[in-house]
């Protein structure tokens, strides 16, 4: 319960932490050294938050030198398949025709693998997704598998090993949850069930300690999940010993326990089995005792039903490589549910409609029954103790072949339900016979499955009386039929009030469901805290209560509803466990021992150093390591490592004795920080003077400062109770500790009352959600209001929180977009008070629908908007503009084009020149040919960059694209260009001082801005500005640290970093650098969520939208998304890209963060894509962009959208490109006037409530991006400071051909022989006129147009494709007018 306690009370252990726990061993007598076969286990997961379930999976940590890896020949330590089988009395070839499902949380990426070094090493069939047997799914069924986690990995493995090992031929389905969460573990569940598997392997559970692991809401909310007739649900009981777990506890499942198991000659079986000390058991608080079971001390349900080997000391072996070694040996209840699950794979198909947990009670014989061993101490002993037959932690056994697990002799049940008054059927009654229960269908009608035997029958619905048939006989075969009319009852009322119990006794707002009755529940009023309810009289009900407030522990009370009304008060305590309830504080009393002095051990205090220590507890930090525990001046250490590599220590630091025999809720404190590679390092307990030790905490490397708290409630009352911090170890880091503070903790009130009320807008009268409601008179008390969508009679927009202050009081309540709001309200000591905020907000509106033009190519018009505010306070409308692809877009991009290969994150020149160190020839050698597939028509060509180059930048500024920088071939380079677009022309520009490829970069005001990327012999921290009125580089703030392929983007005035690689590696990091032009000065920003380098981010409404990129191994991408807000200083999690992807192009356009090409995982082998994709913020949603012509990664983006040059082959030292594409219509971004072809009089302006304004916009077909004549489209988009949507006015642009440019088309065939010809998808065409060249790829029928500029002037047009003799044409073109010239290529020989 260690590890329980730590998460409790907020400790969050570094990743590196491995807890250790002697599971079911007993304690070490005090002073003595560990033996050498000592074992210690690892749990496997982390303790579960509120909330969440934790896998029970333990692995014993291997002895220094242990080895994870056999040689041939080895087998592995711990039980295999043949020992498993022989133990249980199972065939070597059970399961066939069966599948068996595995439900666990996360992903195990080497799931597969690891099972067929598994299934190899025992010499098992093959199971794999290629033969059919195994099956992976997400919770959704599909492949979009959740995040990887190392723990949960291993209880993967732990499942699917042990399902192989005892049923060899069945098939396995792993279905992996979201989350460790109730709700994504139990859709997991269904979708298993749904998947049609019949056996169901659960090996998780809530946290538990002597019997509180249960929840009243689990009957209602969660039961369902595991409630399939006709299915085996196995679930495992528990690690941590007596007491009772979810869903283990639930009425539905099949409860698994734990044993020791080992082999023993002295018996006929050759085995015996005992209890085994961490298996759980007992009685639930909540659950009904299913008919099936007789045990007569417990009145609810009883765990476990039956058992098998889970004891890690005699534990089984377990193959796993995520997270782990390879070979080790495992234990815990999560090895006895799969197994379990197997047995009744084996037994065969359970009965439908029947519940397969009744099974072994049907025929107990069938089982090996445990008679020794215990749990821990209870009352009645038989649920913690073993016994003859039924018992709480092995059952009724451990299977002895499969005979107990099958449904053995049945009949049938069935007939209808109906209203006494009319005969109307009655959907949704409940009939019960034994232990099977069953819903009626819209007819009234019912159908069970049961054992042969004799039943009393009953049948209810919600508004009925209840009727019982008794003493019907169902014998083996037999179908009986009974039919039921109930009669109807008239409602009475039952009400009361919900109030805190702890001290408080404020009123709260509490949610209430009540067992059987249908609709959804009842909820309190928060200012009063009553509610009121009907329900049928004559009937017993349970009512559960649970706040809606944090920290109070849910109630539910059982009461008998007669002929009158009745009030039935709540009082609910604090959850003293969790210590988050508001009006509540911690409060200690006890001791603190602070080591303050360096000479020797305090006084009480001593140490113990076994013979042969050298280099013990000591006080003076001999290692001058300094206090690395969170605490201050001198602490007590133990420094293996200083003592050097021969040395060894057994040392022992003891407390002198407390005296808690007047403590009721005692607790230990102490800071530390442990770091160890090897050995063991513990904090033990004693109540006998040091006679006998227990273990309560024991890490292995917990890097400080940790603060850590224990309770000790098991020696509440004991007058003599010793602490020992043990260390036991050899070169082996340090241990150091300070602080020690024992005595009691208790969770008090403290003075205040609660405020709640609504928030709403003023405009409108609507809910307002996320407003922040705060004291003016203590502001670091506030609350956000929330919807309420359960609760009919309160609205959305629902506050409630804490004030400590009392009496007359402000209250503030504001939200981004609204004016702020005031209230006074009067606080009550102890009460609660309601105030409603409205809050005022500009409205605005506009008259004209649309704006439609024609514009001839080079020429301008203009249109007028009239924008009214119609709310309640000023509006700043800021216009921006929305581009949609234009009409000639509409037939769709390239076809999809995928191509497999090997893509380097690393610097080009550096990994040039190491591979050219050793093999001259290297690069020329693994060029690869270019792309020669079709292409689309929604991407059009700009003219070539003056040289080729990839892993460079690109931005867009006032009408122009910018490009630079980069990788040319052979070296790195400093050129730098720009281009315009309305005369096709490229213009060389002064260059910065330094070459590097793939800095960060971006647009601020009228400058651009470069900053890192790989140059000179590293990375280079240095930032260049570039003016282009001046056409000058000058020097900025050089950044505070130096990465390469960082994404970048502009929010604001400021210039965001994100990750990057280092020198020579691209593994990535989480910083995120921040340049303020306005003061010159680097800051940092909250981390990024995972290390990433090479994603694509841009700035969206102030926001900073991120994607994919690689993380952690270089070459593998990610598909995560987030969003930064500036304003809180933090990251949230968006839509996953729809493919993994890095060294994509990228840019924010018109409110979307767009993607093209880069590099995505493809099979199992990375590959080089060209498609393309959306992220609009609004919707949180990807959609696809039309497949670019070509596949490209390193290339730059800019807003066009364009793509600017980059590598287009999949060989590692592939040249770079030349070819400049557009994607025309997203030129919303870096340029001022965002919609290069639109442009708006006023931009900005404020307008008071009731006033308007008119607003002017321009249409210019010379902009940027309007490249060829066609269709354009965008929306106005009338932004304001205002809560409501933004107001979008389409707009469209005809754009005719300029007066002096002229068309060329035509297309490329490929001759045949014998004078057929036919069209070549995929050809390269080069336009070359007087000023300028353009690439183009022919489409799927070989077509090529372009429009350029031309003045009656004579143009080049060569085509060439692969297998084909290259061919050229003169071609006169002529102003305004289409020249089609169709070439074609003969056959190369």
């Amino acid at each position: 319960m260690a590890a329980a306690a730590l998460a409790l009370f907020g400790l969050e252990l570094p990743s590196q932490a491995v807890a250790l726990t002697s599971v079911g061993t007993q304690a070490d007598a005090a002073g003595a050294a560990p033996s050498p076969t000592d074992t210690r286990v690892e749990h496997l997961c982390s303790t579960p938050k509120p909330g969440e379930f934790g896998c029970f999976a333990l692995r014993r940590t291997p002895a220094q030198g242990a080895r994870t890896h056999l040689a041939n020949g080895d087998t592995p330590s711990g039980f295999g398949p043949a020992d498993l089988q022989s133990a249980y009395n199972l065939s070597a070839d059970g399961g066939a025709g069966r599948t068996v499902a595995i439900v666990d949380a996360f992903d195990d990426p080497t799931a597969e693998a690891d099972l067929a070094v598994y299934r190899a090493q025992y010499g098992l069939p093959p199971c794999t997704t290629a033969n059919g047997c195994f099956t992976k799914v997400s919770q959704r069924g599909g492949t979009d598998y959740p995040a990887a986690d190392a723990g949960w990995a291993g209880e993967i493995s732990l499942d699917l090993d042990m399902v192989s090992a005892a049923a060899p031929n069945a098939k396995i389905l792993l279905v992996e949850a979201d989350d460790a969460s109730f709700e994504a573990l139990g859709t997991a569940v269904n979708q298993a069930v749904a998947m049609g598997a019949k056996y169901v392997s659960n090996s998780y559970g809530t946290e538990y300690e002597e019997g509180d692991g249960e929840d009243p809401s689990e009957v209602t909310a969660m039961d369902a999940y595991y409630n399939h007739p006709g299915v085996a649900m196995l679930v495992s009981s528990g690690d941590s010993g007596y007491g009772v777990s979810y869903p283990a506890a639930s009425q539905y499942v099949t409860a698994v326990g734990g044993t020791s198991l080992v082999k023993d000659s002295g018996t006929a079986r050759g085995w015996s089995e005992s209890v085994w000390g961490g298996a759980g058991s007992g009685c639930s608080q909540y659950e009904p005792k299913p008919s099936f079971q007789q045990d007569t001390g417990c009145a609810n349900r009883a765990v476990a039903d039956v058992s098998a080997v889970a004891d890690p000391n005699t534990g089984v072996a377990v193959y796993q490589t995520y997270g782990a070694d390879g070979w080790a040996v495992y234990g815990g209840t999560s090895a006895s549910a799969p197994i379990i699950a197997s047995v009744y794979a084996a037994a065969g198909e359970p009965t439908a409609g029947t519940y397969p947990n009744s099974y072994p009670y049907l025929n107990p014989s069938a089982l090996n029954d445990v008679t020794a061993g215990s749990n821990g101490g209870c009352d009645p002993s038989y649920l913690c103790s073993a016994q003859a037959g039924y018992d709480g932690p092995t059952g009724l056994g451990t299977p002895n072949g499969p005979d107990a697990f099958r449904s053995g002799p049945h009949g049938e049940v069935s007939g209808t339900v109906t209203a006494g008054a009319d005969g109307t059927p009655l959907v949704g009654a409940s009939v019960s016979v034994g232990g099977s229960r069953a819903t009626t269908d819209t007819h009234g009608a019912y159908h069970l499955n049961v054992p042969a035997g004799t039943y009393d029958i009953t049948a209810s619905a919600y508004g009925y009386a209840g009727k019982t048939v008794t003493g019907v006989s169902v014998a083996d075969g037999a179908s009986v039929s009974e039919n039921f009319s109930l009669a109807s009852v008239p409602s009475r009322t039952v009400s009361g009030k919900v109030t805190d119990g702890s001290g408080h006794d404020w009123p709260l707002y509490a949610r209430m469901t009540v067992d059987g009755v249908p609709g959804g529940p009842v909820f309190t009023d928060p200012v009063t805290g009553e509610y009121s309810l009907r329900l049928p009289q004559g009937h017993d009900y349970t009512l559960h209560v649970s706040a809606a407030y944090p920290g109070y522990e849910a109630q539910q009370r059982t009461v008998t509803l007669g002929s009158s009304a009745l009030t039935v008060p709540f009082a609910l305590p604090v959850d003293r466990k969790a210590e988050i309830t508001p009006g509540y504080a911690v409060h200690w009393t006890g001791t603190n021992q602070g080591f303050d002095s360096a000479a020797a051990a305090p006084d009480g205090w001593k140490v113990v150093n076994a013979d042969g220590t050298n280099g013990g507890w000591t006080f003076d930090d001999p290692g001058h390591r300094g206090n690395h525990t969170g605490g201050s001046g001198a602490f007590a250490s133990v420094d293996s490592q200083l003592a050097g590599s021969g040395a060894s220590q057994d040392s022992q630091l003891i407390s002198p004795a407390y005296d808690l025999s007047a403590t009721t809720t005692p607790f230990l404190s102490f800071d530390t920080e442990q770091l160890m590679a090897f050995g063991t390092a513990a904090v033990d307990v004693s109540a006998d003077g040091g006679a006998t030790w227990t273990h309560i905490w024991a890490y292995q490397r917990v890097v400080g400062p940790v603060h850590v708290e224990l309770p000790l409630k098991q020696y509440a009352g004991k007058s003599d109770v010793r602490l020992r911090f043990h260390f036991v170890a050899q070169n082996s880091y340090w241990w150091q500790v300070d602080n020690v503070r024992v005595g009691n903790r208790s969770y008090d009130p403290v003075p205040g009352g609660l405020v709640t009320g609504t928030v709403a807008d003023d405009n409108t009268g609507a809910p307002v959600v996320g407003a922040k409601v705060t004291s003016k008179d203590a502001p670091t008390e506030s609350a956000l209001t929330t919807a309420t969508p359960d609760d009919p009679n309160l609205p959305d927009g629902f506050y409630w929180m804490y004030s400590s202050v009392t009496g007359k009081h402000d209250f503030s309540a504001v939200k981004p977009y609204f004016e702020a709001g005031t209230e006074r309200a009067k606080v009550a000591a102890n009460g609660a008070v309601a105030r409603d905020f409205r809050l005022k907000a500009g409205q605005l509106t506009v008259k004209q629908a649309s704006i439609d033009e024609t514009v001839a190519l080079g020429g301008q018009k203009t249109a007028k908007l009239l924008v009214q505010n119609r709310g309640s306070a000023p509006a700043k409308l800021a216009i921006g503009e929305h581009s949609a692809l234009p009409a000639q877009q509409a037939s769709g991009g390239a076809p999809l084009k995928l191509v497999q290969g090997t893509f380097s994150p690393l610097s080009m020149k550096a990994t040039a020149a190491r591979a050219r160190a050793q093999n001259p020839n290297a690069v020329a050698a693994n060029a690869a040919p270019a792309d020669t597939t079709a292409s689309g028509d929604a991407w059009q060509s700009s003219a070539d960059l003056p040289m080729a180059l990839h892993s460079n930048i690109a931005d867009t500024y006032d009408g122009r694209l910018y490009t630079g920088l980069g990788f040319d071939g052979r070296q790195d380079t400093n050129a730098w260009y720009s281009y315009d677009p309305r005369t096709a022309d490229w213009a060389t520009l002064a260059s910065p001082a330094d070459a590097r490829e793939m800095p960060a970069h971006g647009v601020i005001g009228d400058k651009l801005y470069v900053a890192g990327g790989w140059g000179g012999p590293g990375t280079d921290r240095k930032l260049e500005i570039y003016d282009p009125h001046t056409d000058r580089w000058s020097l900025g703030a050089s950044m505070p640290k130096a990465y390469a392929a960082s994404a970048s983007a502009v929010v604001g005035d400021k210039l965001y970093v994100v990750g990057g690689c280092y020198e020579l590696s691209c593994v990535g990091v989480t910083d995120v650098m921040v340049y303020d032009s306005h003061t010159d000065s680097w800051s940092q920003a909250a981390p990024y969520p995972e290390p990433i380098s090479w994603s694509s981010c841009g700035a969206i409404r102030g926001k900073l939208y991120c994607s994919g990129g690689i993380s952690g191994q270089p070459g593998l991408p990610v598909k995560h998304a987030y969003v930064y807000d500036p304003h809180t200083d933090s990251w949230s999690q968006i839509a996953d890209l729809p493919n993994p992807t890095w060294g994509a192009a990228y840019s924010a356009a018109n409110g979307l963060l767009l993607v093209s090409g880069g590099v995505i995982s493809g099979g199992f082998r990375p590959a080089l894509t060209n498609q393309g994709y959306a992220y609009n913020p609004d919707t949180n949603a990807w959609t696809a962009l039309p497949n670019a012509n070509a596949t490209v990664y390193r290339g730059a983006g800019a807003p066009g959208l364009y793509v600017v040059g980059g590598i287009q082959s999949n060989a590692v030292f592939a040249p770079p490109i030349k070819t400049v594409s557009v994607l025309p219509g997203y030129a919303e971004g870096g340029s001022p006037t965002d919609v290069s072809w639109l442009s708006e009089t006023p931009k900005s302006v404020t307008i008071a409530p009731g006033d308007s304004t008119m607003v002017t916009v321009r249409l210019d077909a010379s902009a940027l991006g309007i490249v060829q004549p066609g269709d354009y489209t965008a929306a106005l988009s009338l932004r304001s400071d205002t809560p409501y949507p933004t107001l979008s006015v389409p707009v469209t642009m005809h754009v005719g051909p300029a007066e002096n440019w002229s068309r060329v088309t035509g297309t490329v065939l490929g001759s045949t022989g014998r004078g057929h010809s036919t069209p070549l998808a995929g050809a390269t065409v080069k336009i070359r006129a007087a000023a300028t060249s353009y690439t183009l790829t022919t489409s799927e029928g070989g077509a090529y147009s372009l429009w350029l500029p031309a003045d009656d002037e004579a143009i080049t047009v060569l085509a060439a494709k692969g297998g084909f003799k290259s061919a050229r044409a003169a071609v006169a073109v002529r102003k305004g007018q289409t020249t089609t010239e169709d070439i074609t290529l003969r056959q190369a020989h």
